[in-house]
């Protein structure tokens, strides 16, 4: 049995196992890109960013993952998943598979990447799919697909690759209305959480990494415990 507002400590697939058919109101999140991620910018090579990214070489993970995100959404909902400009025809072909791309989102960042300086152009990009279950309208006016917000900066960072929450809170905003469940298998530094506790949606999560997912819970804990002492407690959201 699971909580609502809580990130658990668990691989995504056998928790979302777990969850019942058409659950979900909205899912926003960034899963492993496939490409080995990790930083080389750091002088101290023992940093945890240092580090690739848990199962960013498993493919068969994000295929199980989108089959899985489409069972455990409502019917006309709407997914947004990240994803870097290398793996977009991977992405692609495993989200067509069960759902109706509607935006290719280009998330246009203050800075770029470094890669290969000599032969390649510097990235200042990455790729946001907008799917639907059906057919989700957005809320509020109609907006472009050329979305401009600013990197996390280095000293501010607690992932690597952490969104800024603005980001996250703008796919919240636009389809999901208060009190739906929005749900984040890749939960990370718990950007998807903080963005719900910010527009008072609930939320539900999983994160691999033990450090980051102790971190999150208890800055949810922290958030609720404020928000929640201008209101009377309500009962413990379970399923």
């Amino acid at each position: 049995m699971f909580e609502l507002n809580k990130v658990y400590n668990m691989n995504c697939i056998d928790g979302m196992r777990d969850i019942p058919e058409n659950f979900i109101d909205l899912i926003v999140t960034d899963p492993p890109y496939l490409i080995n991620y990790h930083t080389n910018r750091r002088k101290d090579k023992t940093h945890d960013f240092c580090t690739p990214i848990q199962n960013d070489n498993n493919p068969q993970l994000i295929a199980d993952y989108i089959k899985e995100c489409y069972r455990i959404m409502k019917p006309n909902t709407a997914m947004y998943m990240f994803c870097n400009s290398e793996k977009v025809d991977f992405f692609k072909q495993e989200l067509e598979k069960y759902f109706e791309i509607k935006n290719m989102i280009i998330w246009v960042k203050n800075n770029h990447t470094a890669g290969d300086l000599d032969a390649a152009f510097g990235k200042t990009y990455e790729i946001i799919f907008l799917v639907n279950k059906g057919r989700c309208l957005y809320n509020g006016n109609r907006i472009e697909d050329v979305w401009y917000f600013d990197k996390v900066s280095g000293k501010d960072l607690i992932h690597q690759n952490q969104k800024p929450l603005p980001l996250i809170m703008q796919c919240i905003e636009k389809h999901s209305k208060v009190n739906d469940i929005v749900f984040d298998g890749f939960m990370g530094s718990g950007q998807t959480a903080f963005g719900s506790i910010e527009l008072n949606r609930r939320f539900l999560g999983f994160e691999l990494e033990e450090f980051y997912c102790n971190q999150s819970n208890e800055t949810i804990k922290n958030k609720l415990c404020n928000k929640n002492s201008k209101n009377e407690d309500s009962e413990m959201d379970l399923f």
